[in-house]
């Protein structure tokens, strides 16, 4: 009786640990592994066993900077079963990543969480960090960014809350990057937000311009000074060299 009373609170209940395959994964792949359940020292009935791959996201309101949860996918790996008092069980999974998880990016990670639904008793739970990598579209497009001495800035790749852009979560991933070299005297920075799909990647790009005038200071107060330019690459055609420095131009020079 004390052992169903302490297992309960999670004293000597059953344990769960998801073990990955390849923790590196793709946007629109699977994560395969297996989940490895252990028992505690009494027998317990779980309802059901279940997966979240999530991320983090910040928004504002009102100067105040909150962070939330954003469930990407969610599995169930089993209904209910029954483990007895030390018995192991091994059960196979596979969850697949969808296009619009994040990149795990600096501070921005992406997680999968599994636990044991049991009833009356705290849900024991186990979180592992999976490593998403960028589409090699992305990943393209970052090396043309390189190449014409743009930088990553600090906050770089953070997820911010914003409606109405992407269709299937509340929130962007937005690129930052600092020119060093090429464009260092035009423009102040500009933001890339991708949306990946099977045939291809669209893109969002905001270029800031850099204030020359007093005109241009005024423009900067406004944020009259941002350009917004929308494109897609095409998963065949892949990334044309050069594409990404004529975008730009041609946002520096409309007015």
């Amino acid at each position: 009786m004390l052992n169903k009373f302490l297992a309960s609170f999670g004293i000597g209940a059953a344990r769960v640990d998801a073990r990955l395959s390849e923790s590196r994964v793709y946007p629109g792949s699977e994560l395969q592994g297996e989940v490895h359940i252990e028992g505690g020292n009494v027998e317990q009935s779980i309802s059901q066993i279940y997966m979240y791959l999530y991320t983090e996201y910040y928004k504002e309101t009102n100067d105040s900077r909150t962070k939330h949860k954003e469930v990407l996918a969610s599995y169930r790996v089993a209904d209910a079963l029954l483990i007895k008092p030390g018995e192991k069980k091994v059960l196979p999974f596979q969850l697949r990543v969808p296009y619009h998880a994040p990149i795990s990016f600096g501070r921005q990670n992406v997680y999968l969480s599994t636990g044991l639904d049991i009833e009356m008793a705290v849900d024991p739970k186990d979180t592992d960090i999976v490593t998403v990598l960028p589409d090699p579209l992305v990943d393209q497009l970052f090396a043309e960014m390189e190449g014409m001495g743009f930088r990553h800035s600090h906050d770089s790749g953070i997820c911010e809350y914003k409606k109405h852009i992407h269709r299937m979560v509340p929130f962007v991933q937005e690129f930052e990057f600092k020119p060093t070299g090429l464009f260092r005297s035009e423009l102040d920075e500009i933001e890339l937000i991708f949306e990946v799909y099977p045939e291809g990647v669209d893109v969002l790009m905001q270029v800031d311009k850099r204030a020359s005038s007093l005109r241009g200071i005024f423009e900067e107060m406004l944020d009259l000074d941002e350009q917004s330019v929308r494109f897609s690459i095409d998963r065949q055609r892949g990334v044309v060299p050069g594409e990404l420095e004529m975008r730009i131009r041609q946002a520096l020079q409309h007015r």
